[in-house]
C-alpha cells in the first residue's frame, strides 16, 4: 500500500478490467488492501485508478474507509472524473462505418461507463442503438448497431487488437438502455 492523502480517492478514475474466470491467485492481500472492484457484467469489472505522476495507483479498501467512502460513492467519483478528462480531451474520429475514441491511451474502452457520451454527446450518430468494439484498454469504435459494414469493421478492430497490450475480451457491446449486453 502506498501512502494517501485525504482526498486520494476524490482523484480516481473508473477503469475497466476483464474479468478472470477460474483464475488461482498468485498472491493473498486481506480484504482492506485489496483494490476495490466493481462487476459490470460478466465480462468486465470496473477499478478506480489515481495518477500518481509516473503511474497509476490502485485504490483500495483501505483509502474508501479511510475516506469514509462507500464503493457507489467512489464509483460516482471516480466515473465523474472520467467523464470530466473526456469532455476535456476526447477526441472522436470518424473511420468509414465506424468511429473512434481517442482519450490518450489508457480510459478509451472505460468511456463504456460515461452515459453522457451515449445519451447526449454523440447520439446523433446513431439511428437506433449503438453497438461497440472495446477489445484493449486503449481502443473505443462504435456505430450504429443496424449497420451491417459497421458491425463488420468492428469485428476487424477486434481483431487487430488481438495481440495488443492490457486486453479486455473480444466481444462486441450493444447498448440496451443504460446497460451494455455482450455480443458474441
Amino acid at each position: 500500500m502506498l501512502e494517501s492523502s485525504p482526498s486520494f480517492c476524490r482523484k480516481a478514475i473508473a477503469y475497466l478490467k476483464p474479468t478472470v474466470k477460474d483464475a488461482v491467485p498468485t498472491t493473498s492481500l486481506s480484504q482492506r488492501e485489496s483494490a476495490v472492484l466493481q462487476v459490470i457484467n460478466e465480462d468486465l469489472v470496473v477499478a478506480y485508478l489515481v495518477d500518481a505522476g509516473t503511474h497509476f495507483q490502485y485504490v483500495e479498501h483501505c483509502h474508501i474507509e479511510e475516506e469514509g467512502l462507500s464503493v457507489d460513492e467512489l464509483h460516482g467519483i471516480a466515473v465523474s472524473n472520467l467523464q470530466s478528462l473526456a469532455e476535456e480531451k476526447l477526441v472522436v474520429r470518424e473511420y468509414g462505418p465506424i468511429y473512434i475514441a481517442l482519450l490518450g491511451g489508457n480510459f478509451e474502452a472505460s468511456l463504456l461507463m460515461v452515459h453522457a457520451m451515449w445519451t447526449d454527446w454523440y447520439a446523433h450518430l446513431v439511428q437506433g442503438a449503438f453497438m461497440v468494439a472495446a477489445p484493449a484498454r486503449d481502443v473505443l469504435a462504435f456505430c450504429d448497431a443496424s449497420s451491417a459494414d459497421g458491425v463488420a469493421e468492428l469485428r476487424q478492430v477486434i481483431q487487430r487488437a488481438e495481440n495488443g497490450d492490457h486486453l479486455l475480451h473480444p466481444h462486441l457491446y450493444q447498448r440496451v438502455g443504460l446497460e451494455w449486453q455482450t455480443i458474441t
